[in-house]
């Protein structure tokens, strides 16, 4: 299935509840937890891309000069498209940034949704980031909008991604210590995984991601896999279960309790065992996209408020904040 628009968001909630839920959410997957790190890991595994997931053909819109620009950010594998919100008046002043990884498959481009308001109860923009105390990027990746290499589900754009962060660490009016990385659906696996790759953002947040490739194509995928899928380690590499071990940044997980997959609280008894950084919540009022907002709301709150890098970050959130969220989706 070849798709030439951004999958996902455009899908009603209630169709993409059931493609979500086609043979996943199982409890007890028994799946190997590694000692070797994720970035270990893509030093010693080769992905083999054979299939395109869906045209790279469309190229990011002009946005309105007030709320993005369109850039391009350097990578191993040549320039790749993003949109980065406008420098602050004040230049002098180091701001946080977040890197908001969308949902979805086949990148950014195409149409004005990111600057489009949207639903309270469904909002994929990464709005609530628009800030002027901070820096918002949305950056796509390889194989997507017309940027070089082919798309890899999972794997090679976490190398794009670090270098995203590169990007951003260079511009003189962002503080480098205090990236911080936010990810729905997709983008929450991306984000997941991003953390495993990688010590070097301030704080992760994942909304919605998933434990485990090969389990979510259990059910009804809504793109091709780009890689051949008889071969067993092209899965392991992309999941996030097996690498778990890898994180050492502090990372967030939310989910809706009814797109809730049992694996993560296997994931939170193993980040206890071995003291990650890794804290997993299940909004028990929500679903995967009426959380978004105001799960965004309390991340973007803490984060003006993590000031100090002479520390790790200081993100908590409490029983109250949680149940704050739950009273925000009821």
């Amino acid at each position: 299935m070849v798709l030439k628009k951004r999958c996902f968001r455009q899908i009603a909630p209630a169709l993409i509840f059931s493609l979500l839920t086609i043979g996943t959410f199982s409890a007890n997957a028994n799946i190997d937890v590694r000692d070797e790190t994720l970035f270990e890991a893509h030093q010693r595994f080769k992905t083999q891309i054979i299939n395109d997931s869906f045209d790279n053909t469309e190229a990011p819109w002009e946005a309105p000069a007030e709320i993005f620009n369109v850039v391009k950010y350097p990578a191993k594998l040549g320039d790749m498209y993003a949109y980065l919100t406008p420098p602050p008046a004040n230049k002098k002043n180091k701001l946080p940034a977040v890197i908001w990884l969308n949902g979805g498959y086949g990148g950014i481009g195409g149409d004005d949704y990111f600057w489009t308001p949207q639903p309270v109860e469904n909002d994929q923009t990464g709005a609530t980031f628009r800030d002027p105390n901070m820096v918002l990027m949305i950056p796509s990746f390889r194989g997507e909008n017309t940027n070089p290499g082919r798309y890899e589900m999972f794997y090679g754009e976490l190398e794009d991604l670090d270098s995203a962060r590169e990007y951003l660490a260079s511009l003189p009016y962002v503080d480098p210590k205090r990236i911080y990385v936010v990810g729905h659906s997709t983008g929450g696996t991306r984000a997941l995984l991003a953390s495993e790759y990688s010590d070097k953002f301030r704080a992760i947040f994942s909304l919605g991601g998933i434990p485990d490739l090969k389990l979510r194509t259990e059910g009804r995928m809504m793109v091709e896999l780009p890689f051949d899928k008889n071969n067993e380690e092209e899965f392991n590499v992309r999941s996030v279960y097996r690498y778990i071990k890898s994180i050492k940044t502090p990372t967030f997980y939310f989910e809706g309790h009814d797109y809730f997959w049992d694996e993560f609280n296997e994931l939170r008894v193993v980040a206890m065992e071995h003291d990650i950084p890794l804290k997993i919540y299940n909004i028990k009022n929500g679903d995967h996209f009426n959380i978004i907002v105001p799960v965004s709301q309390l991340i973007k709150e803490k984060i003006l408020q993590d000031t100090d890098t002479n520390k790790e970050s200081n993100i908590r959130f409490t029983n109250e904040e949680i149940k704050w969220i739950n009273k925000m989706v009821k």
